[in-house]
């Protein structure tokens, strides 16, 4: 009986060996599976499209004008009567200094506009009346001009007022700070449209015109605008050429010192093959693509033209209605079968 026992426990351990050494003939490596099934690549038919050479950069879109309230005193403000995002009209007060600021002199020139304003008035009615000449009234006039324009220019030292109709996009500071002569207080921006401004490598500058198609993309909105102005200086610190860009709002709700990336459109040509720089092979100063012919991959050589960092104009090497190879490139050899996934 041990004996039986023993040749039942050695055929089922035949058996087993037996159906793993089967499993194992059965097993395929990945190279086989391609080699039978084809390399699994995506391909693009190739199209005529216009080749687009673009200058990128990324910039703050403020508004398309912008207009800064200067501190005229060495004083420490009084208040602050906005805040960011406001929308504020020309002539509104945003920031004030204390009446008593010497350098304004504002009661003073109060006191002397008044005076000047009651005896002009005083001297108007006597004039009316035929008790003075002309030459004593516009005297008289004179004064009171002069005593206005002084308390207006006292005004202005005290009360800070917006230059435009806008939103305040800025603020530099708040009650009880100093502030010096000709400190930015704040900044007021324009609703009709937004602005850029780019520092253009002098390389590049010679490409750009005003009028110069622009697109500005923040998140999912983009915007078209245009280049509307150049400087004819090259800045000295920067080694670059300031470009303003400017953008319509159209609708569109990007907020006031958000970063965008600014593109300039500064050559396009029509009816070219275009094709990524990924998609290019470099072997020994050549450039090769792959083609899909008749589910075989084929290396083809091209020659290139214009070139935009991204993509490549090709001259010659591919015609409209091949089939560009475009994934799977690394596992691709000449004349290799290939199957074409979705």
């Amino acid at each position: 009986m041990k004996k039986q026992y023993f040749l039942i426990i050695i055929l089922s351990i035949a058996l087993l060996l037996t159906g793993c050494g089967r499993k194992q003939s059965q097993f395929k490596t990945l190279q086989q599976i391609q080699k039978e099934q084809g390399i699994p690549v995506r391909v693009k038919t190739v199209e005529l499209e216009t080749f687009v050479q673009e200058l990128s950069y990324n910039a703050s879109l403020g508004g398309k004008e912008e207009s800064n309230g200067q501190s005229l005193v060495s004083e420490v403000v009084s208040s602050v009567n906005a805040k960011i995002g406001d929308r504020v009209s020309a002539g509104q007060i945003i920031v004030t200094f204390p009446r008593n600021t010497p350098t304004a002199q504002y009661e003073q020139a109060l006191t002397a506009y008044n005076a000047a304003k009651t005896a002009y008035e005083r001297m108007r009615n006597l004039y009316a009346n035929g008790a003075i000449s002309r030459q004593e009234l516009d005297n008289v006039e004179t004064q009171y001009k002069v005593a206005q324009a002084n308390l207006d220019a006292s005004d202005k030292m005290i009360n800070v007022r917006a230059p435009i109709s806008g939103i305040i996009t800025n603020i530099a500071v708040s009650p009880g700070e100093r502030s010096y002569p000709g400190q930015n207080l704040f900044t007021v921006s324009s609703t009709n449209g937004y602005k850029a401004k780019l520092m253009v490598a002098d390389r590049d500058a010679m490409k750009v015109k005003i009028g110069t198609p622009a697109t500005a993309t923040w998140e999912n909105i983009t915007l078209n605008g245009k280049v509307s102005k150049i400087s004819l200086a090259l800045d000295p610190y920067q080694k670059a050429i300031p470009v303003e860009v400017t953008f319509p709002i159209n609708g569109q709700r990007i907020s006031f010192g958000s970063t965008a990336q600014i593109k300039l459109q500064i050559l396009t040509k029509p009816n070219c093959i275009v094709v990524n720089r990924e998609y290019v092979v470099n072997e020994n100063d050549k450039q090769f693509v792959w083609i899909n012919q008749n589910n075989h991959a084929i290396k083809r050589e091209i020659t290139t033209g214009l070139d935009n960092q991204l993509q490549f104009e090709v001259v010659s090497g591919l015609e409209p209605g091949e089939q560009l190879i475009t994934e799977g490139l690394n596992l691709l050899t000449e004349n290799a079968l290939i199957r074409v996934i979705e």
